[in-house]
């Protein structure tokens, strides 16, 4: 006869080893040198930040068992019966249900009533079940479940616990959706999930959206969390003016940890077919990635073959050398406007580099060896410049350790220049350079001497007749400035208040560089480290001559507590002593006041910010460059921004007046706009745009984007580009994601995924 125990309420402990001894005991066996005695060897205790997800395997068979219930009966070392409010407990599982009956010698539990079981924050729930605790196999009918890692839940006619982590379901739906109705699911005759290799295989499924079933899969396998897994991707369905039906099927390939590759094929309406290889590797000195996309036969282009490829790499060969690769090509020149949402990298760029380089590091600098050359793709109706390839270029830079006192600074250049469009030719460019910069907490101060020296040698008669040329050119610069700093404030606002007069002076002699080649000088860009510089033209082949004072004045606001920089303004006046003569447009400048200079930050909320630049011709009486621009985020999913961008035709600068505008903007609880719009002023036409709204349903996004690019002044062409976002799962259509975020200054994607929650979030 069975001994009855009755305790209401009783809490069992069926303690099936002494836990503490034996891990005492493996952590000193650690600790200790295998040649020393173990009872000289001190008990170590190891600190740890976290719990183990997982006991080591040789504390498995000591873990203990709990029972925990309003009424326990059984018999010793057989079985143990329990009812009312049962709670079986290990360290790694808890099962909660009415009524539960343990067996000691097959180490089973079999329970009814309200079973819910908890492993790892997974939790399955049903009438009843049937495992065995040490191999974790088991099965319960009628299961309801929820995984901690996708958020998601279903149910199944029955679920088959096929170890710790591999766990198979019968006519089982998935979903991510909370409200009822549910909007979307999966539904599949039979599901495999394998929570150790990260693998979900579904049969007979089908995904099913607000009652309708809009994508079958007889058969699917995905990875059960964002880990890489190989297999069949969401199609993409895209819609164009120039392509019309573009649906492709992606499969990716996860060759190994460090190695994958995506195989795309897809079908283009008015062109054909077209298959797409992208490749990606990391090793501990290289990584790189590649891509190549080919149609073979274009109906829409008299059945030519057309292609595109990159490849890209870096890395390093010790020693102190490192290398990189940069490789980009298409097959002809209208590829950009007719593929250039295939390929991310190359796009619908117009001059695609192809370049390589080896650097070797120095103590105080490096040196190096690189090639670089461009493709250019042409069109009749808006062509572009051709740039100079350099192949190659050997360039070396070195400088002092120091940076106040006596420094030294020198750079080097032997190139080979080629362009077919233009001359071609070899320049060797040296430019010594020493300097004591005087830096105190008030002030600086930093004289410079610095020598130009060039000498090319054309492949053909450069203007003046000649094949070889030199120049050599001094350049001396007086840079200094006083910061003064005061408490100050701005509605309401402690701030603390710069400001910070400056002077630069700069003497070039001039030197005749008018039959000279231009390789690589142009016009600098309007930014603050511009307005002081010693030449007003980027590159080597151009060295203005210069007898130039530049006096400006900074004021800063700064956050006392931070030192953030809350806003900044900046005027500034060139003065020229002596005419500038060495130009690009070839005519000279006027000695007298040239270029005004205005630059304006701010950023006194995290809701808006806003900055402008302006350039202004004194002599002229005209503005040179305006840039401005603001931005206006007053909450999540709020933002608009808008700037503006004028470049008169001055000094043979290519005229532009435009104005772009971008904005998300939450409409409703469920409804958000987003949008972009440029608008080219002197043509009086907008370039690009888009727009566009998306949907939040909770459990799934919406997105419908209307995009329009400009080819050439007379042409464009328009996409459409829409998605259904299952969250949690899968997007399908085609994303629209890359054209928002590239366009729209701080975009927020809807329903951004983030970090799994704690496997204790579901602790019961």
């Amino acid at each position: 006869m069975p001994h009855p125990l009755r305790l209401t309420p009783l809490v069992v402990a069926l303690a099936l080893g002494w836990v503490p001894a034996a891990r005492a005991q493996d952590s000193t066996q650690n600790s200790v040198p295998n040649s020393a005695p173990l009872a000289s060897a001190p008990l170590q205790l190891t600190p740890s930040l976290d719990l183990l997800a997982h006991l080591p395997s040789e504390a498995q068979a000591f873990e203990p068992l709990f029972v925990i219930a309003d009424k326990i009966t059984g018999q010793n070392n057989v079985y143990v019966h329990a009812t009312g409010d049962v709670e079986l407990r290990k360290h790694s599982v808890v099962i909660k249900t009415d009524r539960l009956r343990y067996y000691f010698v097959e180490n089973e539990a079999v329970a009814n009533g309200n079973v819910r079981v908890l492993r790892d924050g997974n939790l399955f729930s049903g009438p009843a079940l049937r495992m065995q605790l040490d191999t974790y196999r088991g099965q319960m009918p009628d299961a309801n479940y929820y995984f901690r890692v996708t958020q998601g839940h279903g149910h199944a006619d029955q679920i088959d616990f096929l170890g710790r982590d591999h766990i198979q379901a019968d006519n089982a739906t998935y979903t991510t959706c909370t409200a009822s109705p549910v909007d979307w699911f999966v539904k599949a005759t039979h599901l495999d999930l394998n929570l150790a290799d990260n693998t979900g295989t579904a049969r007979d499924a089908k995904v099913v959206f607000k009652g309708a079933t809009i994508l079958p899969l007889p058969y699917a396998s995905f990875p059960l969390s964002d880990a890489r897994k190989s297999g069949w991707l969401p199609p993409t369905l895209g819609v164009d003016s120039r392509n019309g039906l573009d649906l492709a099927v992606p499969y990716y390939w996860n060759i190994a940890p460090n190695y994958d590759a995506t195989l795309t094929p897809r079908i283009i309406l008015r062109r054909g077919f077209m298959g797409s290889v992208a490749t990606r590797w990391l090793q501990p000195d290289y990584s790189g990635r590649s891509q190549f996309d080919l149609l073979p036969s274009d109906s829409s282009d008299s059945g030519n073959s057309r292609w595109a490829g990159y490849v890209q790499q870096n890395g390093g060969l010790g020693h102190g050398l490192s290398y990189a690769v940069n490789y980009q090509q298409v097959s002809d020149d209208n590829w950009w406007q007719d593929f250039g949402g295939v390929n991310p990298v190359i796009g619908a760029n117009r001059t695609l580099p192809q370049q390589g380089s080896i650097t070797y590091g120095l103590p105080l600098g490096y040196m190096q060896l690189s090639v670089n050359r461009w493709q250019t793709l042409q069109n009749a109706a808006a062509p572009i410049g051709v740039p100079y390839n350099q192949q190659p270029q050997l360039y070396t830079h070195l400088q002092s350790a120091n940076y106040t006192g006596l420094s030294w600074q020198f750079d080097s250049a032997l190139t080979r220049f080629t362009n077919p469009t233009a001359i071609s030719g070899d320049r060797l460019y040296l430019n010594p350079q020493i300097s004591y910069p005087v830096v105190r907490p008030g002030g600086f101060v930093t004289p410079k001497l610095s020598f130009n020296f060039t000498r090319y040698v054309t492949d053909t008669a450069m203007p003046g007749g000649a094949t070889t040329a030199d120049r050599s050119v001094p350049t001396f610069s007086l840079d200094s400035g006083l910061v003064f700093e005061r408490p100050a404030s701005l509605f309401g606002r402690a701030l603390t208040q710069t400001l910070e007069p400056r002077l630069y002076y700069v003497y070039t002699p001039y030197r005749n560089q008018q039959n000279l080649p231009n390789f690589d000088s142009a016009d600098l860009d309007l930014n603050l480290s511009t307005i002081y510089t010693d030449n007003v033209f980027s590159g080597n082949d151009r060295i203005a001559d210069a007898n130039n004072l530049t006096g400006g004045v900074t004021s800063r606001l700064l956050d006392p507590q931070t030192g953030v920089e809350l806003g900044r303004l900046t005027l500034a006046q060139r003065v020229l002593f002596a005419p500038q003569r060495v130009t690009l447009s070839g005519a000279p400048i006027p000695a007298g006041l040239n270029d005004t200079f205005a630059l304006a930050s701010a950023n006194l909320s995290a809701h808006w910010s806003a900055d402008a630049a302006l350039q202004y011709n004194m002599r002229l009486r005209q503005s040179q460059q305006i840039a401005a621009g603001a931005r206006w985020s007053p909450g999540p999913y709020k933002t608009i921004s808008t700037s503006y961008l004028y470049q008169s035709a001055a000094s043979g600068q290519i005229p532009l007046r435009y104005i772009n505008t971008a904005w998300q903007w939450q409409l409703s609880q469920r409804w958000y706009s987003v949008g972009q719009a440029n608008y080219s002023i002197l043509d009086k036409r907008f370039n690009n745009g888009l727009l566009g709204f998306e949907y939040d349903g909770g459990c799934w996004v919406g997105r419908v984007v209307l995009q329009r690019n400009s080819l050439t002044p007379a042409t464009a062409y328009t996409r459409i580009l829409f998605q259904l976002e299952l969250v949690g799962f899968s997007r399908l259509g085609n994303n629209p994601l890359s054209a928002l975020k590239q366009n729209i200054p701080g975009y927020q994607i809807l329903k951004q995924s983030i970090a799994p929650p704690s496997r204790f979030s579901n602790y019961e």
